[in-house]
């Protein structure tokens, strides 16, 4: 491995809390699926979730599903997603990580009949539990195959720290591997792909997921706009498509998904006004009125730099304009000079014109309720109170709520520490709804059946904190080790079972004031309390354990379990039996 690449796993490992312990080829393993997966999927994950190398990999030890441009991990969010868009877009994705300093033939075809076999009736008996979940949500999509908008994807990523040169017989080998694939007829043959990332690829892709996104164009054919208050300078005018494409896609030629605005960028896929679009642009006859026929694209910059008609644009985003520009990266091949796109360009650093502008943008077309809700004065009041936690004492246990997409990527900061809002959302529900069997459902669902006891003007604020933070320690212990991992999957019903634990099973009270503020106080302390939390872990699993080995639910899977109903009721009530029996002993 070389020195730089050495430096940037150091980076990775620092920002995300991995024990200085850890094994290298798992932190590459970690580095390599965050690289990868991020590129294709801009929310924030847990890398751990997309990991699956270790005893019975197949492999490979890297695989994500992702549906309608969104990565799943349950039924539930699959089916949601679906009811969402009337489709099904999927892409399955396959990496596998080497820290070798070559590409290794026997090793490729390995990756490549592993892949294979996923998806072949009947697996082997000596795969591991992930996978086993993997292969249950592929069967579950197939099922649903008369949804699809086209077959799906297959994207085969081989990442080592060696250089790519196009060796002959490696090509002769992949792509007997990609017939092979063809024949199954599974995919969209198109679609089946064998992406070969050496150290240089990798270490752009990192870089690039690092560093704020500044690109160059030539807008030749613009006017500006008269002064406008909060607006340092504004522009509009027209571009051809394959100089804009310059603007959204990397240095490998993909979509840059980072770029379009937190929720209010999902692709709609294949639907009629899409199609309708893409013919647009493959018939010579009228691809040229293009321009004409499109709403354009609203870009918002922190900053450019002018020189003649050429604009360097830094830290940007397309607040509207997801529709044309995913279709536009579809049918780059077809673009040319003499296809132009409507473009407005503004310049401003207030958040509150930003927000004018993405709401009145994204007005025009149907957008779902929760793509404006970063945009709400409880998220901003939110965002401030996580940010009160000052203090040294603190310290070691703020965490940052990420309204945004990516607010803090280029902030030097610990970002297992970074709080989204699907994370938000799942934490509050399951700690003080006693809900945990609902997280599995697609966020925006989850919200939307619990709009009046979620984010709700006049609650406090302190639960939304403090459920998030005793997820992290959770967590912390589960990356650190001190919890075996199986115990991973019961995050959010552990979170229920520690507020019983620590207040009873009433409901808590969620309104601002003074009573409830010191509700929170007192969980807040015993959190920052190294030993006590070591001890309510360990009740917690005591509890879990129990009710997993009783006679009703031995039968279930940890993945079944959590999707259960009486299985969260049958935890309150063990949990309520052991806090009472705690008391009674005392």
């Amino acid at each position: 491995m070389d020195r730089i690449t050495e430096a940037y796993l150091n980076d990775f490992q620092k920002e995300y809390s991995y024990p200085e312990n850890i094994e290298k080829p798992k932190l590459f393993e970690y580095f390599v699926n965050h690289c990868i997966v991020s590129r294709l999927h801009s929310e924030r994950f847990e890398v751990e979730d997309v990991s699956v190398g270790g005893s019975g990999d197949m492999a490979f030890d890297g695989a994500a599903i992702i549906v309608n441009n969104n990565l799943v991990f349950s039924k539930e969010e699959i089916d949601d997603l679906k009811n969402r868009l009337h489709g099904l877009d999927v892409k399955f994705v396959f990496i596998q990580s080497k820290t070798s300093s070559k590409f290794d033939s026997a090793e490729i075809g390995s990756f490549i009949f592993g892949v294979e076999s996923f998806f072949k009736h009947g697996l082997p008996k000596h795969i591991n539990e992930s996978i086993k979940a993997l292969r249950d949500l592929t069967d579950y999509i197939y099922e649903q195959s008369i949804d699809f908008v086209s077959n799906p994807s297959c994207l085969m990523y081989y990442v080592t720290n060696g250089r790519w040169e196009n060796d002959s017989n490696l090509v002769h080998r992949i792509d007997a591997g990609i017939e092979t694939l063809k024949k199954t007829e599974l995919f969209e043959s198109s679609k089946i792909e064998f992406i070969p990332i050496d150290a240089d690829n990798l270490k752009i892709i990192y870089k690039e997921l690092k560093n704020k996104v500044d690109k160059q164009i030539n807008f030749e054919k613009h006017t500006i706009i008269p002064q406008i208050d909060g607006v340092s300078e504004a522009y509009i005018g027209i571009l051809p498509c394959d100089e804009y494409l310059k603007l959204i896609c990397s240095s490998d030629g993909s979509l840059l998904k980072s770029l379009f605005y937190d929720n209010v960028r999902d692709f709609q896929g294949d639907n009629p006004v899409n199609r309708e679009v893409s013919e647009t642009l493959r018939n010579n006859a009228i691809r040229n009125s293009f321009v004409l026929l499109n709403n354009g694209v609203t870009i918002v910059a922190k900053s450019i730099q002018k020189t003649g008609s050429v604009f360097t644009i830094r830290d940007f985003q397309i607040v509207n304009g997801c529709q044309t520009s995913h279709i536009l990266h579809d049918n780059k091949a077809s673009l040319d000079n003499s296809i132009y796109l409507p473009i407005k360009l503004i310049v401003t650093n207030d958040e509150e014109v930003t927000n004018r502008i993405i709401k009145a943008t994204n007005r025009q077309t149907e957008v779902k309720t929760e793509a404006f809700l970063s945009l709400q004065p409880f998220q901003k009041a939110l965002e401030d109170f996580y940010n009160s936690f000052t203090s040294e004492e603190d310290k070691e246990y703020r965490l940052y709520y990420e309204r945004r997409s990516k607010q803090y990527e280029n902030q030097i900061l610990n970002k297992s520490k970074v709080v989204s809002i699907t994370y938000q959302i799942k934490c509050f529900v399951s700690m003080f709804l006693d809900m945990p069997h609902s997280t599995h459902r697609y966020y925006g669902e989850l919200l939307k059946a619990n709009e009046d006891k979620i984010f709700v003007e006049t609650h406090s604020f302190y639960p939304y904190y403090i459920s998030c933070l005793t997820c992290h320690l959770w967590e912390n212990a589960i990356r650190s080790d001190t919890i075996n991992q199986r115990y991973k999957k019961f995050r959010y019903h552990i979170l229920m079972v520690i507020r019983i634990l620590l207040k009873g099973a009433d409901k808590s009270p969620l309104a601002n004031s003074k009573k409830s503020n010191s509700y929170y106080v007192d969980i807040h302390k015993v959190l920052k309390d190294p030993s006590k939390v070591s001890i309510l872990f360990a009740q917690a699993i005591s509890i879990i354990d129990t009710v997993e080995r009783s006679d009703t639910y031995r039968k279930y899977t940890p993945a079944d379990l959590t999707r259960l109903k009486n299985f969260s009721t049958r935890l309150i009530q063990s949990a309520i039996e052991y806090k009472s029996k705690v008391i009674n002993d005392e």
